[in-house]
């Protein structure tokens, strides 16, 4: 079952929302968990991300990332880009976002806070070295809607996951408002630190991007696991110079532990092998 609604009326920009998404969403509560990535541009180690769900009175939720240059990549220029997200579970969209990026010499800061009554974004642009700020407003001309860092939440809870479908939604970035979609390509199981696991692979539209110095410059394929976690278990990305890919590398939740549930499957599997005869001798 789908969810298809798309607005009749264009913006000043031409723009026309479109929300696309399953009537059954996932049950997993993102609350309380964390990931951390490795990331990879070729075959060397060049930065580590991890991110954090934190709860928040009033059904919201905090959500929080990092990535920072590590390995290699940390000789040449130190990189440490930061955000959060207050995800209203409610509206389904956004309170307030906040962006820091720090590459070498370069500082800059932003701020979107969302005015749902009045449909506004205010968009605070701040320089720290100068201590210069700009201020711009934006109108909101639909509800729901996502920004960088809650998009992919969005759609790991209300995206189709059939191989085939498509989800869309509109989304904020880049200081203006936009339709964003995932496609999913195929099912298929993936190599990871834990084990094969199931996952879907789904193509992004070329909207969907970080900016900075991880920003994508062609091709991103993602792959999440085929159960209702519909964890980002890798990510392939096409960048300025080469691709980058970045893989999970720890995941943890209510109630799970990635590590520990797939030590269990080894073990488990092992013991088969020894009962089955296909490990040890006569």
């Amino acid at each position: 079952m789908t969810l298809c609604l798309s607005c009749s009326s264009l913006g000043a920009d031409g723009y026309r929302p479109k929300l696309l998404i399953s009537k059954h969403p996932s049950r997993y509560d993102f609350a309380g968990e964390e990931l951390k990535f490795r990331l990879y541009w070729t075959i060397f180690h060049v930065a580590d991300s991890s991110s954090k769900v934190t709860p928040l009175k009033g059904g919201r939720l905090k959500l929080w990332g990092k990535i920072s240059t590590a390995g290699v990549a940390s000789w040449f220029k130190k990189i440490s880009d930061e955000g959060y997200s207050i995800w209203n579970l409610k509206t389904l969209t956004p309170e307030k976002t906040y962006l820091f990026q720090y590459e070498g010499h370069y500082q800059r800061e932003r701020v979107y806070t969302y005015d749902l009554k009045k449909r506004v974004v205010k968009y605070e642009k701040i320089n720290p070295k100068k201590h210069k700020v700009e201020v711009k407003y934006i109108k909101i001309p639909f509800i729901p809607f996502e920004d960088i860092v809650t998009s992919t939440y969005f759609f790991r809870k209300y995206g189709r996951f059939k191989v085939g479908a498509e989800t869309v939604f509109p989304l904020f970035a880049g200081g203006r408002f936009q339709n964003v979609s995932f496609k999913v390509v195929a099912k298929e199981k993936v190599e990871t630190l834990f084990g094969k696991i199931e996952a879907y692979k789904v193509i992004p539209s070329n909207n969907l991007s970080p900016e900075g110095a991880f920003e994508r410059k062609g091709k991103v394929v993602m792959w999440f696991s085929a159960d209702e976690r519909h964890l980002p278990i890798k990510v392939e990305a096409e960048v300025a110079i080469g691709s980058v890919s970045a893989v999970l590398v720890d995941a943890k939740g209510r109630g799970f532990d990635l590590r520990k549930e797939y030590e269990k499957v080894r073990k488990r599997n092992f013991l088969q092998q020894i009962l089955s005869g296909e490990v040890g001798g006569d």
